[in-house]
């Protein structure tokens, strides 16, 4: 079964566990440096009964994420491998750029620094692009079609955010909102 699109139940070091769990490292890493950013960025108190549900559904599925990987090795050796990859090592250095943008922003402004110049979410694409790489990397459907899910449902976090957003920084974010990209170019 080393050739398809699924996984086995045998459980490997050598495949997704460590790209998918470091994504996550990188968050809390985050959240030691920038104490204030990252208070900034796990307040939910603003979140309506919709935002909770997305936010719920999202934490279930990156969990999900993660016990999938355990059973994903590696396509070594593969074009697969090599794209998917080359997209997570992209995706990993934007990710973090998108966490130091973040944590020197001015506290009570709305963030436009950095990467947010080009992305109003660089965390959130950058993160669902490296979990992308991995699928690739790994060339596993189930993977790719858990991402798809918590896509959705980091979308739907999103609107629940640039509610909040317009709600609190007002007319300065909806002209950020008007000029920079929800998440790249014309999306």
């Amino acid at each position: 079964m080393t050739n398809s699109f699924f996984f086995t139940l045998s459980p490997t070091l050598k495949g997704a566990l460590f790209p998918s769990v470091f994504l996550i490292v990188i968050q809390f890493l985050f959240m030691a440096i920038f104490r204030e950013g990252g208070r900034r960025a796990v307040d939910t108190s603003w979140y309506n009964q919709r935002d909770k549900r997305f936010a719920n559904m999202t934490m279930i599925l990156q969990v999900a994420i993660i016990i999938i990987s355990i059973f994903l090795p590696f396509k070594l050796g593969t074009a697969w491998f090599i794209v998917g990859m080359a997209i997570y090592a992209i995706s990993l250095v934007m990710f973090i750029w998108a966490f130091f943008s973040y944590g020197k922003a001015p506290k009570g402004e709305t963030i436009q620094n950095g990467i947010y110049r080009y992305s109003r979410n660089p965390m959130y694409f950058f993160y669902m692009a490296g979990t992308l790489g991995i699928a690739i990397a790994c060339a596993s459907l189930w993977l790719l079609l858990i991402l798809i899910i918590f896509a959705w449902g980091t979308h739907g976090v999103i609107l629940g955010e640039e509610r909040y957003c317009a709600e609190t920084y007002g007319e300065p974010y909806l002209e950020y909102k008007a000029k920079t990209p929800r998440y790249f170019f014309f999306i």
